[in-house]
């Protein structure tokens, strides 16, 4: 039995161009403290491929997979087998001197919940590919058809600006109101390819919108004064909220919140960034009265680059 092997990505959240960056803006994304380990441990004995996902110390998926053509020989869910299968296949694709033993252990451990979106799928793919030795955006490509910050994230050491395609750009926050900024779960977890193909449907794209969005992605960079960066949040909202054709999160839901809140990447589901005065004392006790009760500093979850 072989020594096992651990690969580890970060989790992501996309503070800037959701949506817009499927068509080329210049995103602001934010890799987590927070992320998936993957561990391979070949020579079991056993016909097969034994696959284990932990989250919390407990499993919430398992199954056995064929080492040959990647088929399902049992599961706990169907879907995910299959998704695997597709990954698999891919890489196979991409690297056809890959060749998975039978009597291989992988286990995958995340640190998050896999309800809140903070990358579940997108670091497999990440973990995948530093084990197989593929391109990680090549096999997300492949299998998600995403835009691939996601991916950038997965491996950054700090917050990123993102252009699909293009090199990814180290981005410095020095906010000083970091006290300032809480995440919340909003208890709806979006379909990341769902909402993808959804938006891609979208023919035509208004004049300057994507320049607009990345200049919006810069200033939020750059901003050092709070009042501005809520500034920033409404005006990026109502872009956006136009472009949807949907309310901004806090017009529809939270009218009376005292602070401004942002969508983080689908609308509707996952995070939203909260920008406010108040306490997290105050901001605790607001959205728990809504329902909300996951709830985040800024600094205990945003992986901040260390200074070099």
């Amino acid at each position: 039995m072989s020594f096992p092997t651990t690969y580890h990505a970060n989790g992501k959240l996309l503070l800037t161009g959701e949506y817009l960056v499927l068509h080329g803006a210049k995103a602001l994304a934010l890799p987590l403290k927070l992320g998936q380990q993957l561990t391979v441990q070949e020579g079991l004995d056993s016909a097969n491929i034994i696959w284990q996902a932990f989250y919390d110390g407990k499993i919430w998926f398992s199954c056995e997979l064929n080492p040959n053509d990647f088929s399902t020989i049992k599961t706990s869910h169907p879907e995910k087998s299959a998704i695997l299968r597709k990954i698999f296949r891919n890489i196979k694709t991409l690297n056809p001197d890959f060749h998975l033993k039978p009597g291989t252990k992988i286990e995958t451990s995340l640190d998050a919940n896999p309800e809140w979106g903070f990358g579940s799928s997108s670091t497999l793919v990440s973990l995948l590919s530093q084990w197989t030795k593929v391109d990680p955006f090549a096999l997300n490509e492949l299998v998600f058809k995403g835009s691939g910050f996601d991916i950038a994230c997965a491996n950054a050491d700090g917050p990123i600006f993102y252009v699909r395609n293009k090199p990814v750009v180290p981005a410095r926050l020095t906010y000083p109101f970091t006290n300032q900024l809480f995440l919340v779960y909003s208890g709806q977890k979006k379909g990341t390819a769902s909402e993808v193909s959804n938006f891609l449907k979208m023919k035509t794209m208004p004049d300057g919108l994507v320049e607009e969005i990345s200049m919006l992605s810069l200033e939020f960079a750059n901003c050092r004064n709070h009042a501005t960066f809520n500034h920033l949040i409404v005006q990026h909202e109502d872009i956006v909220g136009k472009l949807l054709g949907k309310l901004p999160v806090k017009i529809e839901y939270y009218p009376d919140f005292e602070g401004e809140i942002k969508s983080l990447g689908a609308w509707g589901g996952d995070f939203y960034l909260i920008s406010t005065k108040l306490p997290f004392s105050g901001v605790r006790k607001y959205f728990e009265n809504k329902g909300l009760t996951t709830i985040f500093r800024w600094n205990d979850l945003i992986l901040k680059r260390e200074n070099r």
